[in-house]
């Protein structure tokens, strides 16, 4: 398991803890996951693909239709399918953002529930 997989799961774990109510407005997309090529052809037919942010929070708040995170971790870094994919979901009307870290997805969930959120 690697750092970014505990960031994932303690994001879950504790949004699940602090807004049980919600428990079903956040999802996580697993586009990280390695796989045989078999497998990874048949989820590619699937849906899922490359860029795609890691969480989505389907509650709209702030004029924003939801809140769509890249977690990274470290020197993590975007890739340009990601910066795509963020630039294209703010288009659109949504709020995405790449975030470092739980503590820093924690404060912005947080603040964007609470529509406290200043750029």
């Amino acid at each position: 398991m690697t750092l970014e997989d505990i960031d994932h799961i303690k994001v879950i774990d504790w949004f699940r803890y602090d807004y049980p109510l919600l428990k079903q407005d956040l999802h996580h997309f697993a586009n990280q996951r390695r796989c045989t090529p078999i497998e990874g052809r048949k989820l590619k037919r699937m849906g899922v693909m490359r860029g795609v942010s890691d969480f989505f929070l389907a509650i709209s708040k702030m004029g924003y239709h939801g809140l769509w995170i890249e977690l990274k971790v470290g020197n993590g870094k975007l890739s340009q399918e990601q910066i795509d994919f963020l630039k294209r979901k703010n288009e659109q009307g949504y709020l995405a953002v790449a975030l470092w870290g739980f503590e820093d997805v924690k404060k912005f969930i947080q603040d964007y529930l609470n529509e406290s959120i200043s750029f």
